[in-house]
C-alpha cells in the first residue's frame, strides 16, 4: 500500500474518441479503472513520440542546411582560389 500513499487523485477531462479507444482495454484485459489514465497517456506518448521526433529532425535538417549554405558561400571564393593555383602550377605559369 506504500504506492498508494505517492499517488494524487486529479480530476481529468478526456476526449469521448479516447475514452472510447481505451475502454476497449480496460474492460475486456481486466484492468483496474485507475489505471485508465496510465493506459492512455502510455498509448499517446507511444503514437506521438515519433511525430515529435520526425518534426525536431526535420527542423534540424533545414537549419542544418542553412549553415552549411552559409559556409559554403563564404568558402567559395577560397575553391575558386585553390583551383586557380592548381592549374597555374600544372601549366607552368
Amino acid at each position: 500500500m506504500r504506492a498508494k500513499k505517492s499517488m494524487r487523485e486529479v480530476i481529468v477531462k478526456i476526449p469521448k474518441r479516447m475514452l472510447n479507444e481505451n475502454e476497449h482495454t480496460v474492460v475486456h484485459q481486466g484492468q483496474e479503472r485507475g489505471d485508465f489514465v496510465y493506459i492512455s497517456t502510455k498509448r499517446y506518448e507511444t503514437n506521438h513520440e515519433p511525430e515529435a521526433i520526425r518534426e525536431a529532425m526535420m527542423k534540424g535538417y533545414v537549419e542544418m542546411s542553412q549553415i552549411n549554405l552559409k559556409i559554403a558561400t563564404e568558402c567559395l571564393h577560397v575553391e575558386f582560389e585553390a583551383q586557380h593555383t592548381v592549374e597555374r602550377l600544372v601549366s607552368g605559369g
